[in-house]
């Protein structure tokens, strides 16, 4: 769970060129061209869509991504999200129902 109680949003009606950083979590409800580098969480709802790259403390995706995700935590790739680059994060869920085309670099186990 994150420690950052510090949460901005970029709302639906917003359009984005550029960059977006600070302290604290972002909630990504609407579009961004651009890349996003905070260190607290980062979500993107299911109506956002976001091309650039993603640096956070945990990513929770349920919109659009095309492009490179690093995290130092959790990433979670929803049902109905997209995708598409490379992902690095201590650990990745992705769901039945995403659409993922990604490069994983993250420690992982495997049980036989």
């Amino acid at each position: 769970m994150s420690q950052s109680t510090d949460m901005s949003i970029l709302g639906t009606s917003s359009r984005v060129t550029g960059r977006i950083s600070g302290k604290g979590g972002l909630r990504v409800e609407g579009k961004l061209v651009g890349s996003i580098g905070v260190n607290g969480p980062i979500e993107i709802i299911e109506s956002a869509s976001i091309h650039g790259e993603v640096s956070g403390e945990t990513l929770d995706l349920s919109g659009s991504l095309i492009g490179n995700v690093t995290t130092t935590g959790a990433v979670v790739i929803r049902a109905g999200a997209l995708l598409h680059g490379e992902v690095k994060g201590a650990e990745v869920a992705i769901e039945p129902g995403s659409r993922v085309s990604i490069r994983l670099d993250t420690p992982f186990e495997l049980n036989i």
